[in-house]
């Protein structure tokens, strides 16, 4: 079993040799928030799925597979990563699904409560003591990223032609909901994955209500 100062040697050392690449992408990750408030749908649509293409597949060969070979089963999650990376690829030509910003005012409340948590990642570390090599930053890490994806994913729910969708929740949240509560928290002392796990909840709770009004509907 990998000790909790083995895994967060691993975190420092990625983020000691990636630097500044990590800030750079945060700022990506604030502009598809920017792009999603303040553009057509459209167009903020293209730049979302484009930045989780590039985000998940940099994670995927950088993060884990370059990085994070003394990670426990390292290649079986760059092949989660990388598989959203293709499927967010995929996605961004079929388009069969959208993210938009929900009507509904609690809803429209929980989303930004749930961005702004997620983009508070490194505050959070901050908070817990983290030294500044081991702040989680979303874009370049794979929870923070995740939780990210989840808020934007758990707006999009189709009407029709919902298997692509669905595959790509599914991968999100099998890696949202099991990991924090099984390894990243009581192993390794991840307090920040609370978030990540918060915006998986949030999201499968979505995914139901989403999918029993359609029923209705149907």
């Amino acid at each position: 079993m990998m000790l909790a100062n083995e895994w967060w040697a691993v975190l420092q050392n990625y983020s000691l040799s990636i630097f500044p690449v990590q800030i750079i992408f945060c700022l990506l990750a604030a502009a598809m928030l920017v792009v999603f408030f303040t553009q057509q749908e459209t167009i903020a649509n293209r730049v979302i799925k484009g930045g989780f293409v590039l985000t998940f597949g940099w994670i995927g060969i950088v993060f884990f597979l370059l990085h994070g070979q003394e990670l426990p089963a390292h290649n079986a999650q760059a092949f989660l990563f990388l598989s959203l990376s293709v499927l967010f690829s995929v996605e961004f030509f079929a388009n069969t699904y959208k993210f938009k910003i929900p009507r509904t005012v609690w809803r429209k409340t929980l989303m930004m409560i749930g961005f702004a948590l997620v983009m508070a990642y490194p505050l959070f570390g901050i908070l817990l003591g983290r030294r500044a090599s081991q702040l989680i930053i979303p874009g370049t890490f794979p929870c923070p990223t995740v939780g990210l994806a989840l808020i934007f994913t758990a707006a999009a729910f189709p009407a029709k032609k919902r298997l692509l969708y669905l595959i790509t929740q599914g991968l999100l949240l099998l890696w949202a909901i099991p990991f924090p509560v099984m390894i990243q928290i009581p192993q390794f002392g991840v307090y920040e994955d609370s978030i990540m796990l918060l915006m998986g909840l949030y999201s499968l709770g979505m995914l139901i209500r989403s999918w029993k009004l359609i029923e209705r509907v149907d």
